[in-house]
């Protein structure tokens, strides 16, 4: 796969980045965050701009995106723990939240056109049982518009878009999970999010879903979630018991 590769604020995790369309690859320099390890993600201050720059933001799903851009991260010192009930003992980690997501919306934070989702939960379980139960917790990828990038694109192609093509979506898709949706329930580890000063609001640092037999999304009342893509540490185990987490 042809691709550029980039490098956040911090060095020991690195992107490749690509765009699909019509089964032909283009290479893009389009900018990301790490999925917010030791809190990185977690001090991008203009995330308090949100509200701006989520409007217009792409309808659709990802499954009928015009365009697909893969980001991949490598595994960094965060997720070097030896299993993830260890990991969620980290410092950083300030909470572990159970619930039900209730809302998506996008986010783009210019000037480097990083593509996020802030995810409302209503929480039905968590560690701390001080925090509020209704939360939002940022995470990284999205479905936008084109327009919404376009200085990205732009910059990369050496031309002006048409409105036709600004008017297509793009699903920033970071290590092949799938994006949160309506309805899902799901288990999710946190950061503080620094960048905005309200309680309750937080940085994703993993997030699994509740699974059936065959595989799909479940609603039944089960204690155990399962990765949606690729794991962080390969080392750990697919399928995780959200009870000993909440300890």
């Amino acid at each position: 796969m042809a691709s550029t590769t980039s490098t956040d604020r911090q060095p020991s995790r690195r992107f490749a980045f690509g765009i699909l369309a019509a089964g032909i690859v283009l290479p893009l320099a389009l900018s990301a965050c790490s999925s917010g390890a030791e809190g990185s993600t977690a001090k991008d201050s203009a995330r308090g701009q949100q509200s701006a720059p989520s409007r217009g933001a792409a309808a659709g799903s990802p499954e009928t995106a015009d365009r697909k851009v893969l980001l991949e991260g490598s595994l960094d010192s965060s997720y070097a723990a030896p299993n993830f009930a260890a990991f969620v003992r980290k410092p950083h980690v300030v909470n572990v939240i159970s619930g039900t997501v209730t809302a998506t919306r996008p986010l783009v934070t210019p000037p480097a056109n990083t593509v996020e989702t802030i995810l409302t939960i209503s929480v039905e379980r968590q560690r701390d049982k001080s925090a509020p139960t209704t939360v939002e917790v940022r995470e990284q990828g999205g479905v936008v518009t084109v327009a919404q990038v376009r200085s990205d694109f732009e910059s990369k192609l050496g031309r002006k878009l048409t409105s036709a093509e600004l008017a297509e979506t793009v699903d920033f898709s970071f290590n092949g999970a799938a994006h949160a949706r309506v309805g899902d329930r799901v288990l999710v580890v946190v950061a503080d999010d620094d960048a905005v000063q309200k309680e309750g609001a937080y940085v994703s640092l993993a997030r699994l879903a509740k699974e059936d037999v065959a595989g799909g999304l479940s609603k039944v009342n089960s204690t155990k979630f399962t990765w949606l893509g690729e794991i962080p540490n390969p080392a750990w185990e697919r399928t995780v018991d959200v009870e000993p987490l909440m300890q």
